[in-house]
């Protein structure tokens, strides 16, 4: 199994707090996002890891050292992580059982043992508890996506997208096929890297399935409210392990 950090974002929304740093190198208890994430990710087995950077990508690369794969989007600016995914897909082969998540979710570690657990492919994780405060919103039926975007109503709404996916050996060579379809013939370099996945499901009428990660924490470090729970979260950890 492998796994792909996209954290070639500016991360505007969260400019003054991070003082012109990537996201994913804010610190949390001691320890980066992005070291947390590459740190967990080993813990369980996945040793195989890339990091696509772009905005200030030598920060990045000074943080990981040589403990990770990094590939650079130079057109971060221009691009969106679609564009990320391509050049990481150009540079490194990439097919086995992928994990590709955005790189400024901090999650606990169930949350991943989700993901990798996950027996059906492509399959998204969903907090199924969180509807009114959603952003990206997904709407399921049984057990697969049936609309997606943050337009959606609440009463469209299932649950939140987490940020997380996995894709199996199988369905990878699929998912890269139209990765590179999208950027190279159609030049859709503004595309979401997930929005490859709901494209080829609404060509073929494929199902992308959800697994669910209600009750456990996480959260995706998009605005100031977001870094203040994860703090909280951090707190509470430490109260409970003294």
């Amino acid at each position: 199994m492998k796994a792909i950090i996209m954290v070639a974002g500016v991360g505007s929304r969260l400019s003054k707090k991070v003082k012109h740093l990537p996201k994913c190198l804010l610190a949390f208890d001691g320890e980066t996002i992005l070291s947390r994430n590459i740190r967990l990710l080993k813990t369980n087995g996945i040793d195989e890891i890339i990091v696509v950077a772009g905005y200030r990508a030598s920060l990045i690369q000074e943080e990981v050292g040589d403990n990770v794969k990094v590939i650079i989007n130079p057109f971060f600016r221009v691009t969106n992580s679609l564009a990320s995914l391509w050049f990481a897909d150009k540079q490194l082969d990439l097919y086995d059982d992928l994990i590709v998540f955005n790189g400024d979710v901090v999650y606990e570690e169930e949350v991943l043992h989700k993901a990798m657990k996950a027996e059906r492919s492509p399959v998204m994780l969903i907090d199924t508890s969180v509807i009114e405060n959603a952003d990206y919103r997904l709407k399921i039926h049984s057990d697969y996506i049936i609309d997606q975007g943050k337009d959606l109503s609440n009463e469209q709404t299932s649950g939140e997208y987490v940020g997380f996916a996995k894709i199996g050996r199988d369905f990878v060579p699929v998912y890269l096929s139209r990765v590179r379809d999208l950027v190279e013939k159609q030049e859709r370099y503004n595309m979401w890297w997930e929005e490859a996945l709901f494209a080829i499901r609404d060509e073929f009428k494929m199902n992308i399935y959800v697994t669910d990660v209600s009750g456990l924490f996480w959260a995706e470090a998009d605005y100031v409210e977001d870094i203040e729970r994860i703090e909280k979260w951090f707190r509470k950890n430490e109260t409970i392990t003294e």
